[in-house]
C-alpha cells in the first residue's frame, strides 16, 4: 500500500483506521478516562434480530445486513445511555481512531453554531467578516456564514478545482502550498444564483474548518480537547493535515465508541440543555425536527429515502419524530433518535461511498433496531 492508493476501494478498509500512517497530524488524548458504559438490561442479538433486506425485502438477521449490504466494521446502539449492541468484525479495533472524512463537517457546523450562541459570530455576517482573510474574493462577499452553516452556498467547484483541493491538502499526492494558501490565492469563487450544486463533499469544507478555528480562537486540535471532555471521550483521537500543518475538514479521527458518545451528547444537549452542553438548544431542536425536502438535497442523502431532510449538514430520515443522521462516506453514519433516546454510530468499509442499497440498509438497521426491544426475532 502506498501514500498514492491507500485511501482506494481495495485499501479503505485498513487506510480509514490507519490515517497516521499516512498523513501527517495531531493525535490528542482525553484527559480524562470516564469509566465504561453499563450494558443494557436487554441486549440486541445480531444473529437473532430480523430486519428487511432492501435488496429483496426478505427479513434477514441484523448480522446479514451489517455484513453483506453495510460492510460493517463495527456497530454500537445506545439506549437510554447504555450499551445495547457491541458488533465488530474481526480484527476491528473499537479503540483505534477513524477518519469520519466528510461526517466531520456536522461536528464543525455544531461548534459553529455553539460559537454563534456565545456571541462569538453573527450568522447573518458575510463569511469574510470571520476570515478577512479573503475579503479580496467579491463573490464571498455576499455569502453569509449562516449559508455555510446550512450546506448551500451555491459555491460551484470544477473537477479542476476538486482535484488541486485533494492534492493541496494531502488526500492526493501533487500539493505545492497547503490548502488554505490555496484558498487564499484564489481570486474568483464560481457561484450559482441558487443552492443547485449542494454535496457532502468538496473543498468549502475548508472554509468551515478555517471559520470554527477563527470563531474560537482556537486550533482545531485544542477545541477538539475540549470536545472530548464534553462527550466524554475515552480513546485518542487524531486530526490529519496538510503539509503545512494545517487541520483538514474532513481529517478528524475518532474511536467508535466515542463516535457514540458524540450522538450520546446530542440527547443529552436536549434533555439537559446547559452551558456545557454539545449544542445549543435551537440548534439541536432544528436538526431533530423534520425539515424542508423540497430544499435542495445531495444526492448522497436522497438515496436515503425521498421524505428525507437536509439542514445543518444532518439529515432527518422521515416526516415525523425527533432524529437526525451525521451521513459520512462508505457507510459511516450516526442516528439519534431523540424520541426513543436511542444512537447508532457504524464504521463501515462499503465499496461504495452512497449508494442507493447501502443507504436504504442504513435506514432499516435506524428504524428496526430503534424500536423498543427491537423487531420480530427467531432463528431464519
Amino acid at each position: 500500500m502506498r501514500t498514492d492508493n491507500w485511501l482506494s476501494p481495495g485499501n479503505i478498509r485498513f487506510g480509514l483506521g490507519q490515517a497516521s500512517r499516512f498523513m501527517p497530524g495531531v493525535s490528542i488524548a482525553p484527559t480524562t478516562t470516564p469509566p465504561a458504559r453499563p450494558a443494557a438490561a436487554q441486549r440486541l442479538d445480531p444473529d437473532r434480530l430480523l430486519v428487511t433486506d432492501p435488496a429483496d425485502g426478505t427479513r434477514q438477521s441484523l448480522r446479514f445486513l451489517l455484513e453483506n449490504r453495510i460492510d460493517a466494521d463495527g456497530v454500537v446502539i445506545l439506549r437510554r445511555g447504555k450499551l445495547a449492541l457491541d458488533y465488530r468484525r474481526s480484527g476491528f479495533d473499537p479503540a483505534q481512531p477513524r477518519l469520519l472524512l466528510e461526517a466531520t463537517r456536522p461536528i464543525l457546523v455544531t461548534q459553529l453554531a455553539r460559537a454563534a450562541a456565545e456571541g462569538r459570530l453573527a450568522r447573518e455576517k458575510a463569511i469574510t467578516r470571520l476570515l478577512p482573510e479573503l475579503s479580496g474574493v467579491r463573490e464571498l462577499g455576499k455569502l453569509s456564514l449562516q449559508r455555510l452553516l446550512a450546506g448551500r452556498t451555491g459555491l460551484q467547484w470544477s473537477e479542476t478545482d476538486i482535484a488541486r483541493w485533494q492534492q493541496e491538502a494531502g488526500w492526493a499526492p501533487g500539493g505545492r502550498t497547503g490548502v488554505r494558501a490555496w484558498l487564499d490565492a484564489r481570486t474568483s469563487w464560481p457561484r450559482t444564483s441558487g443552492d443547485t450544486g449542494v454535496d457532502l463533499t468538496g473543498p468549502e469544507g475548508e472554509l468551515l474548518l478555517w471559520a470554527t478555528e477563527k470563531a474560537w480562537k482556537k486550533s482545531a486540535p485544542e477545541w477538539l480537547c475540549e470536545l472530548q471532555g464534553t462527550i466524554r471521550a475515552r480513546n485518542t483521537a487524531f486530526w490529519a493535515t496538510d503539509t503545512t500543518g494545517t487541520p483538514l475538514a474532513d481529517g478528524l479521527a475518532l474511536s467508535l465508541g466515542d463516535f457514540a458518545s458524540l450522538g450520546q451528547a446530542f440527547l443529552d444537549a436536549r434533555n439537559r440543555p446547559g452551558q456545557r452542553a454539545l449544542a445549543p438548544a435551537w440548534f439541536v431542536d432544528t436538526i431533530a425536527n423534520p425539515s424542508d425536502t423540497n430544499d435542495a438535497t445531495p444526492a448522497g442523502i436522497r438515496a436515503l429515502g425521498p421524505d428525507t431532510g437536509w439542514q445543518y449538514r444532518f439529515a432527518h430520515p422521515g416526516h415525523r419524530g425527533h432524529r437526525t443522521a451525521i451521513i459520512g462516506a462508505y457507510g459511516t453514519s450516526l442516528y439519534v433518535d431523540f424520541d426513543y433516546g436511542t444512537v447508532i454510530a457504524v464504521f463501515a468499509s462499503h465499496a461504495e461511498r452512497h449508494s442507493p442499497l447501502l443507504m436504504a440498509s442504513l435506514r432499516n438497521l435506524w428504524e428496526e433496531a430503534t424500536r423498543p426491544g427491537g423487531t420480530d426475532s427467531g432463528h431464519r
